[in-house]
């Protein structure tokens, strides 16, 4: 199992309980077949442009391990919602699995700044 990270709008001038019904049927989803390891709720914002005419949207971000059927089916089901303004699912690498090497990381102290007065103008 792989592990998923989906971000979706919701309408946001629907009601509390139809965004949580939503909410709910996108998690049974990942769960018939998966597991969700979190779920960050971000709320009602302003979207940067309007999608569909509307200008605000509920936002929620699941991270989960699932098939890539699973996926295959949230896709499927999230573009027959006509709640559902946009979403997006990446493949998710764990922090604690990435390694950074530090030797390849430049030191702030090797970047000297440059001065107005040092700089030559043609």
């Amino acid at each position: 199992m792989k592990q998923y990270e989906t971000m979706v709008i919701i309408d946001a001038m629907i009601s509390d309980d139809a965004i949580q019904a939503e909410i709910q049927k996108i998690n049974d989803l990942i769960v018939k077949a998966g597991e969700v390891v979190r779920r960050d709720d971000w709320g009602k914002r302003k979207m940067a442009y309007q999608i569909k005419k509307k200008t605000h949207g509920f936002y929620v971000i699941f991270y989960y391990k699932a098939e890539t059927s699973v996926v295959a089916e949230i896709d499927r089901v999230l573009k027959l919602d006509e709640n559902v303004l946009r979403w997006m699912t990446l493949v998710d690498y764990p922090m604690s699995e990435v390694v950074y090497d530090q030797n390849q990381a430049q030191s702030t102290e090797e970047i000297a700044p440059i001065d107005a007065d040092d700089a030559e103008v043609e």
